[in-house]
C-alpha cells in the first residue's frame, strides 16, 4: 500500500512516496509464510527505493522489534541495492516516555556508525516535524552529480559557512525562552506569547565584519517538568546552552541549579554556558538579587547577562559577546 505525492520546489519537481510496508507485505492475507515475506520485502525495495535520492526509514520507540527489524533486515538492503547515501532514520512516539523500550544511545550509535541522520519525533504532538522537512529539502537541494559507482553524492550544508547549535533552556511560563529567541532574530515582543509546546528551532545567517557568514540554529524547547525527559534528546551536540529565569519568579531561577544547569553539563558537551536574567526592566519586584545571579555565573564558570525582551535591553550585547565566543571556539 503506498501513496504518491508530488510537490513543486522552485524549479524541482519532488515526488514523495509513502509506503506502508506491512501493508505491501501481508496484502490482506490471513498467514504469510516467512519466505514469502523476504520475497515480498525484496520487491517492494526494487520497486520504491532503487532509484530514490533519499530514503526515509521509521520505527516506533515503544516498539523495540520495530527497530530490529530496521537493523536486520531494511537498512542492509536498502544499503545494498540502492543509489543514495541520504538516509533518515525517525524514531516515532517520543512523548511515550513510560513507555519507551528503544534505547536512545543505541539508536543514535547505530545511525553514527552507519552515516544516517537520525531524528526522534512525534507525529502525535507535532514534535521535530518541520525540522526534518526543512532538513530533507535542504539536503536534497545539495545532491551532486552521481560519483563513479552511481552513487549520489550529499554536500552537507555549505563548507563557506560554519553552523552552530544553540539550545534554549529553562522552566516554562515565565516568558524568557520563547520571547528572546523572537527578539533575537528580530520580531517584536509579543507580550500574549504563549509558552513552547513542542521543541522548535529557527535559524539565523550573521554577517560577520571581516565578511564571512555563520549560522546559527537556536532551538527552544519545552520547559515543563513532564518533558524533561524528552528536552534532554535535544541538549546533545550543543555549541552554547543559554540557561534563562525570570527574576520575578524565584522557583525559575532555582530550578537552574537544581535540575537545568547540572543537566546541560552533562550532556550538552559544551563549556559556553550563559545564565540570562531576563525582565529586568521590572526591577521593583525582583525576587533573585542581581547579584547574587552574577555570584552564582560567576562560580559555575557561566556568561551572565541581563535582558529585557519587552524593552530590548541588553539584547544586543548579548548576540554580540555570543558570536565572538563562537568565533573563538
Amino acid at each position: 500500500m503506498s501513496e504518491q505525492i508530488i510537490y513543486e520546489e522552485g524549479n524541482k519537481e519532488i515526488i514523495l512516496y509513502l509506503i506502508d510496508t506491512n501493508a505491501e507485505i501481508e496484502e490482506k492475507r490471513e498467514k504469510t509464510r516467512p519466505d514469502e515475506k523476504i520475497e515480498r520485502r525484496e520487491y517492494i525495495i526494487n520497486k520504491y527505493y532503487k532509484n530514490a535520492d533519499c530514503i526515509i526509514m521509521g520505527y516506533d520507540v515503544t516498539n523495540k522489534q520495530s527497530f530490529e527489524e530496521i537493523k536486520s533486515f531494511w537498512f542492509n538492503n536498502i544499503k545494498e541495492k540502492t543509489k543514495t547515501n541520504l538516509i533518515y532514520l525517525l524514531g516515532n512516539k517520543i512523548d511515550l516516555i513510560d513507555n519507551v523500550e528503544v534505547i536512545e544511545n543505541e539508536v543514535i550509535e547505530f545511525a553514527e556508525m552507519n552515516k544516517i541522520k537520525y531524528f526522534p519525533l512525534s507525529v502525535k504532538n507535532d514534535i521535530n516535524i518541520q525540522n526534518i522537512f526543512d532538513d530533507i529539502k535542504n539536503n536534497l537541494k545539495n545532491i551532486k552529480n552521481k560519483n563513479n559507482n552511481g552513487i549520489n553524492e550529499i554536500i552537507y550544508g555549505n563548507p563557506s559557512k560554519e553552523k552552530y547549535k544553540i539550545i534554549l533552556l529553562g522552566d516554562s511560563g515565565v516568558g524568557n525562552k520563547t520571547s528572546f529567541q523572537k527578539v533575537i532574530f528580530g520580531e517584536e515582543f509579543n507580550p500574549d506569547e504563549m509558552s513552547t509546546c513542542s521543541q522548535t528551532y529557527s535559524r539565523k545567517e550573521i554577517n560577520l565584519k571581516n565578511g564571512n557568514k555563520i549560522i546559527i540554529d537556536i532551538w527552544d524547547t519545552v520547559g515543563q517538568k513532564n518533558f524533561r525527559s524528552l528536552t534532554s534528546l535535544f541538549i546533545k551536540d550543543s555549541d552554547c546552552v543559554v540557561l534563562g529565569y525570570d527574576i520575578t519568579v524565584k522557583e525559575s531561577f532555582d530550578s537552574i541549579d537544581d535540575y537545568w544547569y547540572p543537566t546541560s553539563k552533562e550532556i550538552s558537551g559544551t563549556d559556553l554556558i550563559y545564565l540570562i536574567a531576563n525582565k529586568i526592566d521590572l526591577y521593583d519586584n525582583e525576587k533573585i538579587p542581581m547579584h547574587e545571579a552574577m555570584k552564582y555565573a560567576a562560580n559555575n564558570k557561566m556568561r551572565f547577562f541581563g535582558i529585557s525582551c519587552k524593552k530590548y535591553i541588553g539584547i544586543k550585547e548579548f548576540l554580540d559577546d555570543l558570536i565572538d565566543e563562537l568565533i573563538k571556539k
